[in-house]
């Protein structure tokens, strides 16, 4: 194939795939969540645990808030946000919004609380450090 097929077909590729909207999907499969104990509209599924750290994936319904709780056990945490807008208050700042894409880290054990400010799902992907094994 000539250069100019393979830049055509590299353009094309790439304009299909960003073509594809995904601000209204709960991206990897919400039906495998679980729903969070007195907190309507907020679901939780672990993802990986591994020895250094864990990953959850959670969904919030439009206007769900998730209460204020902390990671007591977590030496760090990443806050991302895949689908949907928040807004997240870490105690003691002020609250902020947070977009599709946007990394938040957070102290280990930090107090917050987050409600989806958007019109779709909320997909967050969290991140949690944890004390080296003695």
């Amino acid at each position: 194939m000539p250069t100019s097929g393979i830049a055509t077909l590299f353009f094309f590729t790439v304009l299909m795939v960003t073509a594809v909207d995904i601000s209204g999907q709960a991206v990897g499969g919400a039906d495998g969540a679980r729903p969070v104990q007195g907190d309507p509209g907020i679901s939780s599924m672990l993802v990986l645990e591994d020895t250094a750290f864990r990953v959850l994936r959670d969904y919030a319904e439009p206007g769900a808030t998730r209460r204020l709780h902390a990671h007591n056990t977590a030496t760090y945490q990443v806050f991302m946000l895949v689908t949907g807008k928040i807004r997240l208050t870490v105690e003691g700042q002020n609250a902020v919004d947070i977009l599709p894409g946007e990394v938040v880290s957070l102290p280990g054990g930090a107090s917050h609380t987050f409600t989806n400010t958007g019109e779709v799902t909320a997909t967050i992907v969290e991140v949690f450090g944890k004390a080296p094994s003695r």
